[in-house]
């Protein structure tokens, strides 16, 4: 500013200047005030009640807009999960998948419910329970709620036969290869004791 009047002053037209600079100030003054309100009004959201209907169709009530958008492009069944529908929290260290649920000490039988964290391709998580000698006494195949790189919750219900009461087994959770979809990865296991 102060250079704008010194180059005024040499050209000798300060009083005109001076009435220019505010005129122009003014002005962006009085525009920088309407983009604010602008971006403010704009920032309120929208009025998410609004119900749209083409010409020839009845009107139909806000709920069922709301059921008829939710159901649309979707199978006549929805499969209903009770896992969490968010991603689970890593896993300390650099385990990919762990059971969170039945742990060491308890007895199990047929079927177990085993749940866990995982994060593996697909989120395809396999569990197997089997005797002390390894040999496979059952097998189930679920979906984690979240696939690699991200953590998901499973939860699979395994039913396994040729248990015997008090002896050690094991239960043995794994992700499987994206290539061929059988080569197990990531293992994790706990020592289960068959009721």
């Amino acid at each position: 500013m102060r250079l704008i009047r010194q180059l005024a002053a040499w050209v000798g037209v300060t009083g005109r200047l001076d009435d220019a600079l505010r005129g122009v100030m003014k002005g962006f003054g009085v525009g920088l005030l309407m983009t604010v309100a602008a971006m403010a009004v704009a920032g309120c959201g929208g009025d998410n009640t609004t119900t749209f209907v083409l010409s020839g169709s009845s009107t139909p009530s806000p709920a069922s807009s709301a059921s008829a958008s939710s159901s649309a492009g979707t199978s006549a069944s929805p499969i209903q999960s009770s896992l969490p529908t968010t991603a689970a929290t890593p896993i300390a260290g650099s385990l990919k998948i762990i059971i969170d649920s039945p742990d060491a000490s308890t007895a199990i039988s047929s079927p177990v419910e085993v749940s866990g964290t995982a994060s593996v391709d697909k989120g395809t998580v396999v569990a197997v329970v089997l005797d002390a000698a390894g040999s496979e006494l059952g097998r189930a195949i679920t979906q984690a709620s979240a696939s690699k790189p991200d953590f998901g919750h499973f939860d699979v219900t395994v039913s396994f036969s040729g248990a015997t009461s008090g002896a050690k087994g094991q239960i043995r959770v794994f992700g499987v290869s994206p290539r061929d979809g059988t080569t197990p990865t990531n293992y994790y296991f706990i020592t289960v004791r068959f009721a």
